[in-house]
């Protein structure tokens, strides 16, 4: 990336000590109240820590490796570790509970000191996290919360109000404002947190368009995959063939895509708009496209991930405090800016 990136993207993470961890299920609103709109990152964990002077064995359990975003994640944690001389023991969850709870043990049995999790079935968060705790090994978890770990990723209620106002904003100068439906291509698996992501959409579109009527909000499980999406979004259009106005809000770029090949294979492009979230590798591609339906997606920035994550895992395991929360501040990233933070 060029520098101005850098300056950019630098910036982007925000820690916090907020008083008690976010857990599923949580009192916190994972709104933007606890984002600096300009700062540098307070705290430890956003500086760039030396490397680290004991050998740390550092595990990492990806979320899945069959999209752009997850193996930026994993590519951005593995650079770092290399540099700071860590040890660093990698797994993929393939985004199933079961499987992340086996490699969890695994990293138990190799004896990590740290582990960070990125796992989407709430349901296994808390046995994961008995695991864990029975053995005294400290936690970050990525993008979903589990009780008792420090929580790094999305500020999912800002991130989604953005895309919502975005995908107002196209409706109203595309359509004058009308909207015959909106779809959600949601995860319900992933609890509360996440779904902040979901509701934010909607609600971010509300505050441009407020009459949309809740009989015409379609509510989809995604799965989290392009797949799924792809086809809820094929089945669904048939049963709208009058719809000339459809908005969708996507919970990553994955399930966005999957609604975008719905609609070219319906022959149907010009009847939706649709947002995303991630601006990931594929996302982005997809929004340099002339004729997209993709008006854009809420920038997540996953190569910068591993910086934080791992400076972060090294001031825990020294004893220093990071908070109980380390939160993005998002970037609605659109035609008109995609150059300015995605130059190459």
């Amino acid at each position: 990336m060029k520098n101005g990136f850098l300056k950019k993207t630098m910036g982007l993470l925000v820690v916090t000590s907020m008083f008690g961890a976010v857990v599923v299920g949580c009192s916190s609103n994972n709104d933007n109240s606890n984002a600096s709109p300009s700062g540098s990152p307070a705290g430890s964990a956003g500086a760039s820590s030396p490397a680290a002077e004991t050998k740390y064995k550092i595990g990492f359990a990806n979320l899945a490796e069959n999209a752009p975003f997850f193996v930026d994640v994993r590519k951005g944690i593995e650079k770092v570790a290399k540099e700071k001389g860590i040890e660093l023991i990698t797994a993929d969850n393939k985004a199933d509970g079961a499987t992340a709870l086996s490699n969890a043990e695994n990293f138990i049995t190799q004896k990590v000191d740290l582990a960070i999790e990125f796992q989407s079935d709430a349901k296994f968060g808390e046995v994961i996290m008995d695991k864990f705790n029975e053995k005294k090994i400290p936690v970050i978890a990525i993008d979903i919360p589990m009780n008792g770990a420090v929580f790094m990723g999305a500020n999912n209620k800002q991130a989604g109000i953005l895309a919502g106002e975005a995908i107002g904003k196209a409706a109203q100068e595309k359509w004058n404002g009308q909207i015959d439906k909106v779809i959600m291509l949601e995860l319900p698996q992933s609890g509360e947190v996440p779904a902040l992501r979901m509701s934010g959409q909607l609600e971010g579109l509300k505050s441009v368009i407020p009459d949309i009527k809740d009989e015409d909000i379609i509510r989809l499980d995604s799965k989290n995959t392009l797949e799924e999406a792809k086809r809820l979004i094929t089945d669904v259009l048939t049963t709208l063939p009058n719809a000339k106005h459809i908005a969708i809000l996507s919970i990553n770029d994955d399930t966005a895509l999957g609604a975008v090949a719905a609609l070219e294979i319906a022959k149907r492009t010009n009847d939706a708009l649709i947002v995303g979230q991630g601006a990931d590798q594929r996302g982005r591609e997809e929004l340099a496209k002339e004729n997209t339906p993709f008006v854009g997606s809420t920038g997540y920035f996953p190569e910068k991930y591993g910086e934080y994550l791992i400076n972060a895992a090294i001031d825990m395991l020294q004893g220093k405090d990071v908070g109980k929360e380390i939160l993005m501040e998002h970037v609605f990233i659109g035609k008109d800016n995609l150059k300015e933070y995605y130059p190459d």
